[in-house]
């Protein structure tokens, strides 16, 4: 939003800090932290001393500065749709909150997760899952790339590359972002986070805090300062930070303790008189806990209270993760028409689950298990829990003749009950395939290089070109372990040692992706600079392939087909258990992505209309299939997916003029070539997969904001969006935003956990000199509205869902077998909207001949203030179980789907009641 041009110098002149008072308190309108200047404008412009040491006079930083200024008005990017959040969001969220619950204050994005810090986030964007959406930091694509935004299916998330206290802000480019901001793999935009860096001045800070449900947050941050010495003197003096802090909570849901460790190093060298710099970060975080496998069955909740969850004997999954990001950025100002840059990364991520699940817990043929409430069981992700427990073993879909012959002691630790029970059933036991311990490693590293090119007016217009690239890729090496590229041991009791004799068998190999990526984008100032036009293009190309010798449903060597035990058992193909062998898959990805900016500003048009613009925005982007797509596929003749494809036009009108911003924008997101996913998990045909390329969803909507500074000390401000999503294509689908059921999206039905309609609201105070000289009390009171979501519900596999791709037709027992269990959207379910209150309260005493101590920092921090309780996820579900064969009919015979003959009931993921956290900072 261009300011009126009489306002917009002298704000730029005095650097980012300006910018912010300029739009008011709290907006955080500034991309990148004061003490960090973006390139080509010098560090703390507004309170940079002449460096009289290196002969500069004050007349010369007035030079550098007005060069700086000049060339970040070239730089401002046309209007679109971003949010920026800063340091009052960042205390508003609170240190029970995550970098993603910090999102919940933007228009369009829904959040919620299962616990405290970062666990377990689940994020959407305009109704676009986070699987789908891209994450950098500084830059730095951090997400996934090769499953997606958010990770794989059912995968753990404790923990993460940076936490809260870690960043200064971040941007939030919904659908489509600016080439120079968006990174790889994103069809619902990109959420830009920005590193917390070093103060220009000497501090150590100690904190501590306590709050609701056993939580405590405790560490120090360290600043050197500017240090002036051999390195620099002044404007290019170098500066440091040390920053760590642990995080401990027993959890609002029973039996969910977890704790983080997070450590950051930051080194800022500024250079060329101030004008470029060198940035170093390195972050270690590590995260472990207890999470709840999935939302828990409605009646057990019903019965021993909303937060009440399976005692860890019964089940749990444990996480382990550790989490290492080193970025080296360097950006130089060459002249007033060039500036170059290039950052380096590598990151590396070690995950650790071990999920059990008692043998009494589970039933068989509607036989309740012990913890059964209501005909409703829960959940879990061992191959007990899948079902699936008849699949191994000897002569059986998952047993590899080439590997140790895993075949668990099924009667250790067995009770008597269950081994009769599932005997007379004549089902093989779940003891034995009840505890699973898996491993991951993923490895990624890369380069970003990039240009800016600011040639001279030539007959009133200005040219702002930005050229830059990406090189990166990640890897997951493959060991031993089914159908994935990390290890996995099946066992009896939660202690079974992870050795060779209970390693499953399988994949050996290993998966990667390569990315190369170019952009050129070219911001072209007309009229005045009234009129800004922003055209750029993208091209994305990825390198990936899967490859192993011992992968389910690849290709067997000769000699293990004339094995005895392939005679015996083969020959190789689905539903077989000779079907282990070589398998590869490498695929090509290459997308060429336009991009189109038109932005006017109205300024000339009339008096009442300046600090308006109006624009819109026309892209295209792209999201390259997980790499577990690329695994063996079922439908003939058919290779790993095309990437996916979305389709954005967005419209809006910005208004920002004294104390007073507003934006309102309208949007449509259409997205193609939809990934679908089916898992066969019972049947002839269990451990073969359909992948599908043939969905299409839609996307609709608008947003608007607004903030009003009343006055030096009030402010009010809020936002609220309505989207609409549907399926227009029915095909295979993940329908849920988590991604954690795999079902169908039926042609014209709504998308599920899209709210209709989120809104946040509320009013800032801040005030100096409150009871002290120097002191100051802020108090933001907030509230947010989350609509009313669509919920989904499992069909029985005698229900006609209409012709499905690569799937033979209803009546078929293929088709049974597919859509029995499946997920759908409820044509009735939904989650009641609700609002939740949150406040922070924080106070800064100076602290005046006290020895060391320079200040005294207090803040209270309350979530849900009111203690609205309410559901965040909801869905009703079939539990899979053993359920034997047909005993008549066209199917007699064949296995029933384990999902298809459980009682259906309701499960509920609670949102966090009231949360209180104090606490106390000290700067010395």
């Amino acid at each position: 939003m261009s300011q009126p041009r009489s306002m917009r110098f002298p704000a730029l002149l005095l650097g980012s800090t300006a910018l912010v008072l300029t739009l008011g308190k709290g907006q955080a309108i500034a991309q990148s932290p004061t003490t960090t200047p973006p390139p080509g404008i010098p560090a703390n412009t507004a309170n940079q001393a002449p460096d009289t040491q290196n002969g500069n006079t004050a007349g010369n930083s007035e030079d550098i500065t007005v060069k700086a200024a000049r060339r970040l008005l070239r730089e401002k990017n046309a209007p679109s749709a971003v949010t920026e959040l800063g340091s009052a969001q960042i205390a508003q969220t609170g240190v029970q909150g995550s970098v993603a619950t910090l999102l919940r204050s933007a228009p369009a994005v829904y959040v919620y997760q299962q616990g405290i810090g970062n666990n377990e986030p689940v994020v959407s964007i305009r109704g676009i899952r986070g699987s789908e959406i891209a994450s950098t930091l500084d830059g730095v694509p951090t997400q996934d790339l090769l499953s997606g935004g958010s990770g794989s299916y059912l995968q753990g998330i404790l923990g993460g590359h940076f936490n809260l206290d870690q960043i200064s802000g971040v941007s939030i480019y919904p659908g489509v972002a600016y080439p120079d901001k968006s990174t790889f793999g994103t069809i619902g935009g990109t959420v830009a986070y920005s590193t917390l860096r070093p103060k220009n001045k000497e501090e150590a800070y100690l904190f501590g805090s306590v709050g609701s449900f056993g939580t405590w947050n405790e560490g120090f941050q360290l600043d050197s300062g500017r240090m002036d010495g051999w390195l620099g003197h002044g404007n290019d003096a170098p500066k440091m930070m040390l920053k760590y802090s642990n995080l401990q909570t027993s959890g609002y849901i029973d039996y969910t303790p977890a704790r983080y460790n997070n450590m950051d190093f930051a080194f800022d060298k500024p250079y060329a008189d101030g004008l470029s710099l060198f940035q170093a970060t390195v972050i270690y975080n590590t995260g472990n806990g207890l999470t709840t496998p999935e939302p828990l069955p409605l009646p057990y909740l019903q019965k021993y209270g909303t937060f009440s969850n399976y005692a860890p004997s019964d089940q749990r999954v444990r996480s382990n993760n550790d989490y290492f990001t080193l970025i080296l950025k360097n950006d130089t100002y060459i002249n007033d028409l060039v500036s170059a840059g290039l950052t380096g990364f590598y990151l590396y991520s070690d995950t650790y689950t071990q999920t059990y699940g008692n043998p009494e817990i589970f039933g068989i043929n509607d036989y309740p298990g012990s913890v059964t409430v209501g005909g409703a069981a829960p959940f879990n992700r061992t191959p007990a829990g899948f079902g699936t427990q008849g699949n191994y073993g000897y002569g059986n879909t998952y047993y590899d003749p080439m590997a140790y012959p895993y075949n668990p002691d099924q009667t250790r630790n067995c009770p008597a009950d269950v081994t009769a029970r599932w005997a007379a059933a004549g089902e093989t036991s779940p003891c034995g395939y009840n505890s699973m311990y898996s491993k991951a490693h993923n490895d990624t590293y890369g380069l970003q290089p990039r240009v800016t090119v600011t040639p001279p007016r030539v007959w009133g217009i200005d040219n702002t070109i930005k050229l830059g690239g990406l090189i990166a890729k990640e890897t997951e090496p493959g060991y031993p372990g089914r159908g994935n590229a990390g290890q996995v041991w099946l066992g009896s009791d939660p202690e079974f040692p992870h050795t060779a004799q209970n390693l499953t068998s399988g994949f050996d190999g290993g998966v990667q992706r390569t990315i190369y990526q170019l952009y050129a984008q070219d911001k072209i100032d007309l009229l005045d600079n009234t009129l800004h036009i922003t055209p750029g293009v993208t091209l994305q190309t990825s390198d990936s392939s899967l490859l192993g010798s011992k992968i389910l449903n690849g290709t067997p060597s000769a000699a293990l087909l004339a094995s005895p035990y392939c005679q015996e058992f083969g020959p190789a193909g689905a539903g077989t258990s000779c079907n282990y062998g070589s398998y590869k898959a490498h695929k090509w990805d290459r997308t060429w992505l336009p991009f189109l900016n038109i932005a006017y500003d109205l300024d000339h048009i009339a008096p009442a209309l300046r600090g308006v613009t109006i624009y819109g925005s026309a892209a295209t982007s792209s999201l390259f299939a997980p790499i577990g797509d690329y695994g063996p596929n079922s439908v003939p003749g058919s290779g790993p997916p095309n990437a996916s494809i979305v389709h954005m036009y967005e419209a809006g009108i910005k208004y920002n003029r004294r104390n007073l911003t507003l934006s309102l924008d309208w949007f449509y997101q259409h997205v193609e070539r939809d990934f679908g996913f089916f898992d066969y998990q019972s049947g002839p045909f269990a451990g073969s997969e359909i992948y599908t390329n043939d969905g299409q969803r839609e996307f609709k909507g608008f947003e608007a904001s607004a903030i009003y500074q009343v006055d030096q000390n009030w402010q009010v401000f809020g936002n609220v969006s309505h989207t609409l999503a549907k399926y227009l294509k029915t095909s295979l689908e993940s329908v849920t935003v988590q991604g954690d059921q795999f079902g169908l999206g039926i042609r014209g039905t709504p998308i599920s956990g899209v709210p209709d309609w989120v809104a946040t609201f509320g009013v800032d105070y801040n005030r100096h000199n409150v009871a002290l000289r120097n002191d100051e009390l802020n108090v933001r009171f907030e509230g947010q509205y989350t609509g009313k979501q669509h919920t989904t519900y499992d069909v029985d596999g005698f229900t006609n869902l209409g012709p499905l791709p690569g799937v033979a037709p209803f009546g078929t027992y293929e088709y049974y077998n597919v859509t029995a269990g499946n997920t759908l959207t409820s044509p009735n379910g939904s989650i009641s909207p609700f609002a939740i209150f949150n406040l922070d309260m924080n106070y800064k005493l100076p602290i005046r001949n006290f020895g060391p101590l320079k200040r005294l920092d207090f803040d209270l921090n309350v979530i849900n203030l009111f203690d609205q309780r309410y559901f965040q996820y909801f869905f009703n579900q079939i539990s899979p179980a053993s359920c034997g064969k047909f005993s008549s009919g066209p199917f007699a015979g064949q296995a029933r789907s384990n999902y298809g003959c459980s009682p259906a009931f309701n499960d509920g993921l609670p949102g966090q009641p009231a949360s209180i956290t104090f606490t106390v900072g000290a700067a010395f």
